[in-house]
């Protein structure tokens, strides 16, 4: 089997009872049938404490409270300490990595639902890069896992099969639009523009299967005439403030819809909204930050998209050296999803989740930014993107019901989030 990663993958190791959001709380622990009989098996004191603390039916621990019932009071495992790692499920093993399968091929990534993981991504200045080799689980910290695939189940006449010549395609694409991504003579929200075209103009010949196609847009995209036809074409989306904002309450709203994971997460979900909602608020931030005065920040709440406008952009000036940070988020969830179109042909719709992904977490860290006057650091960076992450990738419900809305909902085609990108 091969394996492909990040460069950067083998760093990460657990740091155990020191993580501020330890991977045993906020969610269920789904037991693989191996784990769920051994642990069914154990004797003495500590075999009863398992049994009395399993739901065997549904095949997962009872929590206490939000808590794995073995993680004790230093934050360590339990069955770690009494039965040894290899007793760990598959669920406690391979967290946080995650996993797509293309028949001789693993891709494996580290998810930033980890804190450790996303500092260690974040951290990185240089462009992100992979290395793919003969492996085995076992040197990429894996248990035998059912690797998750995503699928657009709402599609007709989707079935589990990869689509071998799609993937072919796909894989040359994707390396382009990290090459896009990673061109940092661009902003990144143009970069995502780009990218977020290309998939758009794709997907019809994805559905069609007419493959040899995007061979031929991708040679078209390259050229640079097609340069200059993009940029007539983002010209038509700048300086439409009005319609960002607007926009960008509603996708607010939208995440506001979704399970609750993490109380960060809803606390910086609605610390963004109330200041979207609010002219005063967005006002009294500004003035307190130092970025406008009373008087032209005007006294009315109508005065709120200048305020908005002033603050966006003397944010985007303030991180600019730390621009990279957006550019990883945009390939990391690029090259977590991206492939999982050779099994259900929706290259596009995962894209928009990379793009959408980009722009939420960049609007909370505007608020962020606000909310401690002028100042967002590194680990404020990391906490906002592991709370995005941590409730978007690790609920089923949360996943399926985002892929959805995404892949149909009219606030999220191609015209509203190109606003959100280049206005």
């Amino acid at each position: 089997m091969k394996y492909r990663t990040a460069s950067y993958y083998k760093e990460f190791r657990c740091i155990g009872g020191i993580c501020e959001d330890s991977c045993c709380e906020n969610w269920e622990i789904d037991l693989d049938e191996v784990s769920l009989k051994k642990y069914m098996k154990q004797g003495g004191t500590f075999g009863k404490r398992l049994k009395e603390s399993t739901r065997v039916k549904d095949k997962q621990f009872i929590l206490n409270g939000t808590r794995c019932p073995f993680l004790n009071e230093e934050n360590l495992c339990d069955i770690f300490i009494e039965m040894g790692e290899e007793s760990l499920c598959e669920t406690c093993t391979n967290f946080p990595r995650h996993i797509e399968e293309f028949n001789d091929l693993k891709e494996v990534s580290l998810t930033m639902s980890c804190p450790e993981a996303s500092r260690i991504m974040l951290s990185k200045k240089e462009k992100m890069t992979f290395e793919c080799k003969e492996g085995v689980d076992e040197e990429y910290g894996l248990k035998h896992i059912v690797p998750a695939k995503c699928f657009a189940f709402w599609k007709r006449g989707h079935t589990n099969k990869l689509d071998q010549p799609l993937f072919d395609v796909l894989f040359e694409v994707r390396e382009f639009m990290f090459a896009i991504l990673q061109n940092r003579e661009e902003k990144i929200a143009k970069r995502a523009a780009t990218v977020l075209l290309l998939a758009y103009e794709i997907q019809d010949f994805i559905d069609k299967k007419q493959y040899e196609q995007i061979i031929e847009k991708l040679e078209d995209y390259k050229k640079s005439e097609k340069k200059e036809l993009l940029e007539t074409y983002f010209k038509k989306y700048e300086n439409r403030i009005t319609e960002k904002e607007v926009w960008l309450k509603q996708i607010l709203n939208m995440y506001e819809g979704l399970e609750n994971i993490k109380e960060e997460w809803t606390t910086l979900l609605e610390e963004g909204m109330h200041i979207m909602h609010s002219g005063e608020d967005m006002k009294s931030m500004l003035v307190a930050a130092g970025l406008v005065t009373e008087e032209t920040a005007g006294e009315e709440n109508s005065s709120f998209l200048r305020n908005y406008a002033v603050a966006y952009q003397e944010f985007l000036r303030y991180y600019q050296e730390q621009e990279y940070e957006y550019e990883h988020i945009l390939v990391y969830y690029i090259f977590n999803y991206f492939l999982g179109a050779a099994y259900d042909r929706d290259a596009y719709t995962k894209i928009k989740f990379a793009v959408v992904s980009f722009l939420v977490i960049l609007e909370l860290d505007i608020s962020v930014w606000l909310k401690q006057q002028k100042e967002f650091l590194y680990e404020d960076q990391v906490l906002v993107a592991h709370a995005y992450s941590k409730e978007v990738e690790h609920s089923y419900n949360n996943f399926e019901s985002l892929q959805l809305i995404l892949s149909a909902h009219p606030i999220l085609d191609l015209e509203h989030i190109l606003l959100a990108l280049l206005s």
